[in-house]
């Protein structure tokens, strides 16, 4: 088959992940794939590196603009792109993505669009309720909702990444329920050196005995930055031998810097920034924390399930799909500091737990959330659609 991979960006992040990863296994099962991305950024290189074909949408940028003349020549841009290209299966990811391969393929009956829903209008709407005014918020999650029903007439199947996902779009965004296929994420193995473990351990201040807790996720609201911070220092109030780090970029990066430098958070908590190493950082941690207000299905959680690290997190989208409270870790109600302090408290302690808790995320993953079964599931749907 010959298939256009959409993502609505290239900006380090789940969903240009999950396009790689998708891209890397259609090609190794000999199918042609080529990436049509909606913006430029950091992960057009990463998709040049394995060798894949790339073109960029010009004139959009990350956010989608309200300059209409824009909108049109990058109609124009993608369904020229298209017709060029003459692919088998569209298959777009994100809401934007969405929309202008649907524009694109109008009238074109001969191509399919598959449509990826990574995050939802409902998750959106939940995750950003304190970072967006009230009238802000109610007309983005109306805009979301919106291309996502849109995106339920146009497209031949669409596919959800959590079961949270699949009922949002039937029961929310009331796209037909035979249009929506459940296909969890899913990931590439990769192997760590235990030496490098203790490498970082070591370049994170830890010394013998000590327990190191990670989070990896944009440093946003959203995601629950703050709440970690405040959880960090909770904890290292209480138990001295803890250290925490954070891995990523975003708004409230300065904020955490600066409360990093203060008691009882300075020399326990690191601000790490972007780095290339994240999953080798998850594997040296004793514990991941993700206390995120909304997700879609994170692909950080299947990066710590990999490695066979117990989770804390919060309670909110396809979270609970991976994170089986009792299990593989521990969930939180979302935004409850105290909660969360204790989770991490408990597991922290409680060494035998921890490492049953990991161990059974790791058989998790291995069931059910590795790559090669995602696309799989997703060669076998493109197939069905042809």
């Amino acid at each position: 088959m010959k298939i256009i991979q959409m993502p609505a960006n290239a900006g380090y992040g789940g969903m240009p992940l999950h396009v790689l990863t998708l891209a890397r296994g259609l090609i190794m099962r000999g199918h042609e794939v080529e990436i049509l991305s909606m913006s430029d950024g950091p992960m057009i290189e990463k998709y040049k590196a394995d060798g894949l074909a790339v073109t960029v949408v010009p004139g959009l940028g990350r956010r989608m603009g309200g300059n209409p003349l824009a909108w049109l020549r990058a109609e124009k841009f993608v369904r020229d792109v298209i017709a060029s290209r003459k692919p088998d299966i569209v298959h777009s990811h994100g809401p934007r993505a969405h929309l202008f391969a649907a524009l694109a393929l109008r009238g074109n009956s001969r191509v399919p669009l598959v449509a990826t829903a990574h995050g939802s209008f409902s998750q959106f709407a939940l995750g950003h309720e304190l970072e967006f005014g009230s009238l802000h918020k109610c007309l983005r999650k109306l805009k979301y909702k919106s291309m996502d029903r849109l995106t339920g007439r146009f497209a031949d199947r669409f596919i959800a990444v959590s079961e949270a996902g699949r009922r949002d779009l039937i029961e929310g965004a009331g796209v037909p329920a035979l249009k929506v296929e459940l296909i969890h994420n899913g990931i590439e193995e990769q192997k760590i050196d235990p030496a490098q473990s203790q490498d970082l351990r070591r370049e994170f201040g830890c010394q013998t005995g000590d327990k190191l807790t990670v989070f990896v996720g944009r440093l946003a609201y959203h995601k629950g930055a703050g709440f970690f911070a405040d959880a960090a220092g909770e904890v290292s109030r209480r138990l001295p031998n803890t250290r925490f780090v954070m891995v990523g970029e975003g708004p409230m990066e300065t904020e955490l810097r600066r409360r990093s430098e203060v008691v009882p958070l300075a020399e326990r908590l690191i601000i790490a920034g972007r780095r290339e190493d994240a999953v080798a950082v998850i594997a040296a941690a004793d514990l991941f924390v993700l206390p995120s207000l909304s997700e879609g299905l994170p692909l950080t959680l299947l990066e710590a399930a990999m490695g066979g690290r117990a989770m804390v997190a919060s309670d909110v989208g396809g979270i609970p799909e991976i994170v089986r409270d009792g299990e593989t870790g521990l969930l939180t109600p979302p935004g409850d500091k105290r909660a969360l302090t204790g989770a991490i408290k408990r597991l922290l302690i409680n060494k035998a737990e921890r490492e049953g808790m990991g161990t059974a995320a790791r058989h998790l993953w291995s069931r059910e959330f590795i790559a090669d079964k995602m696309v799989d599931r997703l060669e076998e749907l493109y197939a069905n659609i042809l």
